[in-house]
């Protein structure tokens, strides 16, 4: 059984029907796909959709055999890795991870769960620093830890490669490493960059759908 599902998925951008080709998307745990969008207005809104942010016209999103095409974003186990790490600037790396972990157990478990991510990922010296400290993969690695730290078990990341941002190979080596029981899901407007990403049979794009 495929991890992430993505099937007969449409959507509207800027008044356009868009859709995946080819049709559906099937990611198992340990790999990895890449969706190449024509921009970043594009590429946005098909993340918007994976992350609850927005409703598609049609089709399903599926996790692990179960449908989440209808939750809200708290409620799905996809994480967001955004382009440029996407860190608050005046935090600490320890703070930004806190925001993450916060829930409504006690401060100290929320501490125990920072220090154990920090430990995985290997940021550990990382923790009273600032993201302008860091450099563009640490910052990437921080910012998958964050993801890690949600307090509902993430099963897919999705990771945003945009033009003009650093590219994102470490935070996809990063999230297989630290769980390879995790599907990761880039999505990109660069397809120049996409080769080392995926194999051709895992790279979708994203296309008009065809009116009758």
């Amino acid at each position: 059984m495929p991890l992430l599902e993505i099937d007969g998925l449409t959507w509207e951008t800027r008044g356009a029907r868009r859709r995946l080709s080819p049709d559906p998307l099937l990611l198992a745990p340990g790999q990895t796909a890449v969706v190449v969008a024509e921009g970043p207005a594009e590429a946005d809104a098909f993340t918007d959709l994976l992350l609850g942010l927005e409703m598609p016209v049609g089709g399903r999103i599926g996790i692990g055999g179960h449908e989440i095409t209808m939750r809200l974003p708290a409620e799905r186990e996809i994480g967001l890795v955004p382009a440029g790490a996407g860190l608050l600037p005046h935090l600490t790396v320890e703070r930004n991870l806190a925001l993450a972990a916060r829930d409504d157990l006690a401060p100290s478990f929320v501490q125990g769960r920072i220090a154990f991510m920090a430990r995985r990922m290997d940021i550990q010296g990382f923790l009273r620093s600032r993201p302008h400290e860091l450099a563009h993969d640490e910052r990437l690695s921080v910012a998958l830890a964050r993801v890690l730290c949600r307090p509902l078990p993430v099963k897919v990341v999705v990771i945003e490669d945009r033009t003009g941002c650093g590219p994102c190979h470490a935070a996809v080596s990063g999230a297989l490493r630290a769980d390879p029981g995790l599907a990761v899901l880039v999505v990109t407007d660069d397809g120049t960059r996409v080769a080392s990403l995926a194999s051709p049979s895992c790279i979708w794009e994203i296309a008009d759908v065809d009116e009758p």
